[in-house]
Formats: C-alpha cells, structure tokens, sequence
C-alpha cells in the first residue's frame, strides 16, 4: 500500500522480481495473504495484469479465485484463466457447517467450467469447512482439474500422511502456514510449499538441499528459520511487510484499514529477529539473505 493506502503497483511490480531473484518455481496471488477482501474490483484486475507480465516467461503463476458462491468462483476461476493463470486456487466457502456434498459440488462445479487445473485449499482455521481426507480423496478422484492440494489444516505433516494415503499418492501437496512444518511435510511426500514468506530464499534453499539429498543441511535450515516463522504467523501481514521494507522491496508496511500495525518497539523486535535469522541461517547452511 501507499501512504494512501491505496494498491502501490511500483512496489508490487519490485516484490514480484524479489521473489523470481529467489529461485521460486512459481508465485501465486490473490490469496488469504494478500488483503483481497480490502481490495476493489480494478486492483485486482491491476494486480493480475502486472503479475502476469513480471512473470511471463519466467514462472507459473496460481491465481487466488475463492469465493463464497459457486458463481463467483466460477467467474473468478474463468478470468484468471483468460489472464493466463497456471492454475486456480479454491477453498470452500467460509460456512464451518458446509457439508460434504456440498463441498464436493462446489468443486465439481468450477472444475466442469474451466480448462486449468485447481489447487484446493484446505484452510479450516479461516472459518472454511473441516475436509476429511477421504473428502479430498474423492474430490481429487472424480473432479479431474483438482489436481494440487494446499494443506493448512494443522497439524499439517500428520494430515498429510493420510492424505496421501487416502488419494495413493496420486495428488501433488503443498505445505502452507508460512513453512511451519515444510521439512516434516517434505519427508511426508509434499511436493514444495506455497505460502505468503518475505524471506523465500530460505524456503527455497531448504527445498534445493532437500532434493539435493542434503538432509541435515535442509534441518539446519527449517529449524533456524523457524523463529521468524513463528513470527509471521503470530504478528500476521504487518511483520512480513516489515521484512519487506527492511530489504527495501517495498515502500511502506501499511495495510489497507481497518487493521492492527506494529508499534516501534515491534519493529525493532522484527528487524532484531531477522537480522539473527540472516546471520544465523548464513552460518550453518551458507544461505546469504536476499535483499534488494
């Protein structure tokens, strides 16, 4: 956001080339990290369109299309395809008691409309429905285009063992929550992870030492980042955004009100924490911190 708080696109345009630098294997927008409740209808549309030409050639990107009816999704879904999305992430509408069969309609529904696949979010803690892993399961088997899980549904590595097992291995799962169980859920059959980090590199790192069979390394990683983790997942959007401000990838850590903002004195905290983070996580796994 600028000082208005409107939709700063010179840093959103700079925050997409900070995380290409990062080594990603693809970006997604307009997800539960991004204040797409707070942003109108043409900062959507300008968010797309600068994301996909950052982007164009370079990395696949998700598009965020969840929405709390079938319509809308669906018109979301279809216009993130028509923009060029890789894919589409969906979660069940906000509805706790949303039953099964209605669940599984919804996705039904979207896959039958568009041409790309879905990445399910399974995101409970939001006021979305529990997904049993056999509900997953059968989403996955009869809707061909659901063909990626986004496991937010601690405690993540455990849920995703019996995901796996319940779809025999044939569904391709992210880990979520900002990394707080990605070593474990690698070691249970993730695939990678897909979460809202201002500091990927590490994520990353973790990620290429894993697949480079270097085990201890990658723990060394994931156990020293997890502090600063922890952090983005207590203090929520406004630390990340003070990380990013701190490596001058974007101008200002406003949010779009109403919302809580850090004091000073957390902002020193923040920027404490991650200078430790850095310096720590260069020492014993030779990762240098991204800054622009």
């Amino acid at each position: 956001m600028d000082g208005e708080r409107n939709q700063d696109t010179e840093s959103l345009g700079r925050l997409v080339d900070y995380y290409l630098q990062s080594g990603i294997r693809g970006l997604t927008i307009l997800g539960e990290s991004s204040e797409i409740e707070k942003l109108s209808t043409k900062e959507k549309e300008e968010n797309i369109e600068i994301v996909m030409e950052r982007c164009r050639n370079k990395t696949p990107v998700i598009v965020g299309a969840s929405e709390e009816s079938v319509q809308l999704a669906k018109e979301a879904s279809l216009a993130a395809e028509d923009n060029g999305a890789a894919a589409v992430m969906v979660a069940p509408p906000k509805n706790p008691k949303l039953r099964d069969d209605k669940v599984f309609d919804f996705y039904s529904s979207i896959g039958d409309s568009i041409r790309i696949p879905i990445v399910l979010q399974d995101y409970p803690e939001t006021g979305r429905p529990y997904l049993s892993p056999m509900l997953i399961a059968k989403i996955a088997k009869e809707v061909p285009m659901v063909k990626y899980l986004k496991l937010e549904d601690p405690p993540t590595p455990m849920k995703l063992s019996k995901v796996v097992e319940a779809t025999q291995g044939k569904l391709k799962i992210f880990g979520a929550l900002g990394g707080k169980g990605y070593f474990w859920e690698l070691e249970r059959g993730a695939v990678g992870v897909m979460t809202a980090s201002p500091t990927p590199e590490y994520l990353v790192g973790l990620w290429e030492k894993y697949m480079d069979k270097d085990r201890q390394a990658a723990r060394e990683v994931f156990f020293h980042n997890l502090p600063l983790i922890h952090a983005y997942s207590e203090m929520g959007l406004s630390v990340r955004k003070e990380v990013l401000v701190a490596r001058k990838v974007i101008k200002t850590a406003h949010l779009k009100p109403p919302a809580a903002e850090l004091d000073e004195k957390a902002r020193e905290e923040v920027r404490d924490l991650l200078r430790w983070t850095e310096e720590s996580i260069q020492d014993v796994a030779g990762i240098k911190p991204l800054r622009f």
